[in-house]
C-alpha cells in the first residue's frame, strides 16, 4: 500500500508540460506564417503573457529563439509559461517567398491550473496573431533569423499603450461576438478599424 501511495504522490508531483504552435492550424496540415513586423510579433507575445498573468514578473528569453516567460504560482505548485517568437520563411501557394513569424507557447510545472492557463495563453496569442489579418498559408517552412528589431521588455513595450488598448478592445469585441451581442460582420468591421489604429 505504501508503494502505491508513493507512486501516486510521485505522479501528482511529476511535471506536467504543454506545448502549442500557431504554425499548424488545429486539425489541419496547413502551415501559417504571420507576415508582420518583428516588433509586432514580440508585442503580441509580451502583451498576451501580461494579460494572462497581470502582476507577475515577465522575463526576456534571449537565446537562439527569443520570447518571454513568467512563472505562475498557486500554493505549492508552480507552472512556467513561455511564448517564443519564431522567425521563418515559406512559400505561398502563388509562389511568393514569405518571411514571417509563428509562435510557440509552452509550459511546464506541477500546477493543473498552470496547464489550463497555458491553453488560455495559446488562445490569446493565436487570436491576436489572427487578428492581424496577415496570416499566409505556406509550405516548405524553414526557420530564419531575427531582423534585429528591439524586442526586450523596455523596448517592445514602448509602443504598448495603444497596442494593448486595441488588443483589449479586440478581446471585448470577440466576447460580444461569441455571446451573440454583435454579428460576425460587425466584429470584422470593428476589428479592421482597431487594427488600422495600431
Amino acid at each position: 500500500m505504501r508503494r502505491i501511495l508513493i507512486a501516486f504522490v510521485a505522479l501528482v508531483l511529476a511535471a506536467c508540460s504543454t506545448s502549442y504552435s500557431t504554425l499548424k492550424a488545429e486539425n489541419s496540415a496547413t502551415q501559417v506564417l504571420y507576415e508582420i513586423p518583428e516588433q509586432q510579433a514580440f508585442q503580441i507575445a509580451f502583451s498576451s503573457l501580461g494579460r494572462l498573468l497581470p502582476g507577475y514578473e515577465i522575463t526576456d528569453i534571449d537565446g537562439p529563439l527569443k520570447g518571454y516567460t513568467a512563472t505562475f504560482r498557486f500554493v505549492l505548485d508552480t507552472y512556467t509559461q513561455q511564448v517564443m517568437v519564431v522567425p521563418a520563411t515559406g512559400k505561398a501557394s502563388d509562389g511568393r517567398n514569405i518571411r514571417g513569424y509563428y509562435f510557440e507557447v509552452s509550459g511546464r510545472g506541477t500546477s493543473g491550473q498552470g496547464v489550463a492557463k497555458n491553453g488560455q495563453l495559446f488562445d490569446m496569442v493565436a487570436e491576436a496573431a489572427k487578428a492581424t489579418g496577415k496570416g499566409v498559408a505556406v509550405s516548405g517552412v524553414a526557420n530564419s533569423s531575427y531582423t534585429g528589431a528591439q524586442w526586450k521588455q523596455g523596448q517592445a513595450g514602448q509602443k504598448s499603450s495603444g497596442s494593448n488598448e486595441a488588443m483589449d478592445q479586440l478581446e471585448r469585441l470577440k466576447s460580444l461576438r461569441d455571446g451573440g451581442a454583435i454579428t460576425a460582420d460587425e466584429y470584422e468591421k470593428k476589428k479592421k478599424e482597431l487594427l488600422d489604429r495600431i
